[in-house]
């Protein structure tokens, strides 16, 4: 992949929440120096990945500067971001001001929203022998109802670990679905994930009024 803008940008919307976290969190580091060393690790991460395709063709684009960007805080801490505090990066990147801006109020369920999902799962299938580092995935909607189904075969998160050689933190990172999906005004159920080492990525979105309509309660499974 390449830095350019759209590493810039992901880097501009996570660093103030990534140093409030740093300093909170592990208020004896270098905050200067570890800032330094995570900008360089990022782009390193970037540029060495490969590319999955475009933002108009793949919704994912983004997903992967946000995760190689994580990665590189988690590295670069160098052991000091334990599973605990991951959680809390997680939920605070996830949530910093510019996600919630993107995300927040925006409903999961709008036709463009299913017509947008519909032709990237067939792309995404269509060119995994182009680009190996994406997604893999299915998308099956419910007529007539806010609810779909995401089956998702392949993840490029759970490829960026591995290539990273951090695939212990992808069960975290997974959780950045439940955040950004909640904003959307959207419920996730999932029972499984490949990032927990499953088959699949079975999710189950609805919207809250189709969740209790069909008195849908979070099992104790959920991952």
């Amino acid at each position: 992949m390449k830095y350019g803008i759209l590493g810039g940008f992901i880097r501009f919307a996570f660093e103030k929440t990534a140093d409030e976290f740093i300093k909170r969190e592990i208020p004896e580091i270098d905050l200067k120096d570890y800032k330094k060393r995570v900008l360089k690790e990022y782009r390193a991460i970037v540029e060495r990945t490969p590319g999955i395709g475009s933002m108009k063709d793949n919704m994912f684009v983004m997903t992967m500067y946000c995760g190689a960007y994580l990665i590189a805080l988690y590295k670069e801490a160098d052991g000091r971001i334990d599973e605990e505090k991951l959680k809390k990066l997680v939920h605070d990147l996830s949530c910093c001001p510019l996600m919630v801006m993107t995300k927040k109020g925006k409903s999961a369920f709008t036709e463009k929203e299913i017509a947008n999902r519909t032709r990237q799962a067939q792309w995404s299938r269509d060119h995994i022998g182009e680009y190996p580092m994406n997604w893999y995935y299915y998308f099956k909607n419910v007529e007539g109802k806010e609810e779909y189904f995401i089956t998702h075969k392949q993840c490029g998160i759970c490829k960026l670990t591995r290539q990273e050689n951090c695939w212990d933190i992808t069960k975290h990172l997974c959780m950045m679905d439940y955040y950004l999906f909640e904003m959307q005004g959207a419920v996730l159920d999932r029972t499984k994930t490949l990032g927990c080492g499953d088959d699949e990525c079975n999710f189950h979105l609805m919207s809250k009024a189709r969740a209790e309509e069909i008195g849908f309660v979070p099992g104790p499974d959920a991952r």
